[in-house]
């Protein structure tokens, strides 16, 4: 009986641990499938995550450009001949001879459409000449805007901005076809015989190319060339090269950079009765370039 009695004692403990057991062991089954699928739902996540990235890419750029002006200027039959340079240029104007200039870009992936713009007012102060007479003033507005698809060639993606700061990129180069529109007026004065103003819309063809090299990590140089005309609507020759060193940071999360140059602008028409511009345009500039 003794033996029988602590049989059955036995057999009841195993009954109550069963249940125990059992609990734990779905408690068990249900944290392994819990974690399962914490896990399972967060992998798509992060592959949507590491896949945002856009094909687009924009930036916008801001120039202050100080030029020196050589060339002649002609407004029916009167015309005029200037020489001087960006450092000396403000003490023979009217006027502070601040050009503006801004630039947009847009990408996707390799492609990309650029605006740049430029507009720049010249007022050459009147000379006294030998008795006391004059010599002719000059006045010329010259409005610029050149526009254009681009297509690089080798180097990052427009688009890649994850290394912005800290890493240096690979050369990149860039080649586009562009037109470029230029609107002209000259003023000319000559004392006691009257105002002469002639004024002219012209658009003109242009190729180009961009080439950038990275000199550390956060500074940069770039080179800037195109020419154009070609005679289309009377523009023999129109032309620009530059050259600038840059350096990249972030203004908060916006991808940044600071650039100073010279630039070089020639724009040369085909004599005619109204009128006749060949001049260079030269001097240095700043500029600022957002990123996004």
């Amino acid at each position: 009986m003794t033996a029988l009695h602590q049989r059955n004692e036995v057999a009841q403990q195993e009954n109550r641990a069963t249940p125990r057991l059992c609990c734990a062991s779905m408690v068990c089954a249900l944290t392994l499938v819990a974690a399962t699928g914490h896990c399972a739902a967060d992998e798509p996540v992060a592959t949507a995550n590491a896949g945002e990235t856009s094909p687009w890419s924009f930036n916008l750029t801001a120039y202050a450009w100080l030029p020196g002006v050589t060339g002649n200027y002609s407004a029916g039959p009167l015309s005029k001949s200037v020489d001087v340079n960006f450092i000396d240029i403000a003490g023979k104007l009217s006027s502070v001879p601040l050009a503006f200039m801004g630039r947009f870009e847009a990408h996707y992936e390799r492609f990309g459409f650029y605006l740049d713009g430029n507009y720049m007012d010249l007022d050459f102060k009147d000379k006294s000449g030998p008795r006391g007479l004059a010599s002719v003033g000059l006045s010329t507005q010259l409005g610029l805007m050149d526009y254009g698809v681009m297509y690089r060639l080798f180097g990052p993606s427009p688009a890649d901005h994850s290394n912005w700061q800290g890493m240096a990129h690979s050369n990149r180069l860039d080649v586009y076809l562009a037109g470029r529109t230029l609107w002209l007026t000259n003023t000319l004065d000559p004392k006691r015989l009257g105002e002469r103003t002639s004024s002219a819309t012209v658009t003109a063809p242009l190729i180009g190319g961009r080439f950038a090299i990275d000199l550390s990590p956060d500074w940069f140089v770039m080179a800037d060339g195109n020419l154009g005309g070609f005679g289309a609507e009377n523009v023999s020759f129109t032309g620009t090269l530059q050259g600038l060193v840059g350096y990249r940071f972030q203004v908060g999360d916006v991808p940044s950079s600071v650039e100073l140059g010279y630039r070089a602008l020639r724009i040369s028409t085909e004599p005619n009765p109204r009128m006749e511009t060949n001049t260079t345009l030269s001097g240095p500039f700043a500029g600022f370039t957002a990123h996004w």
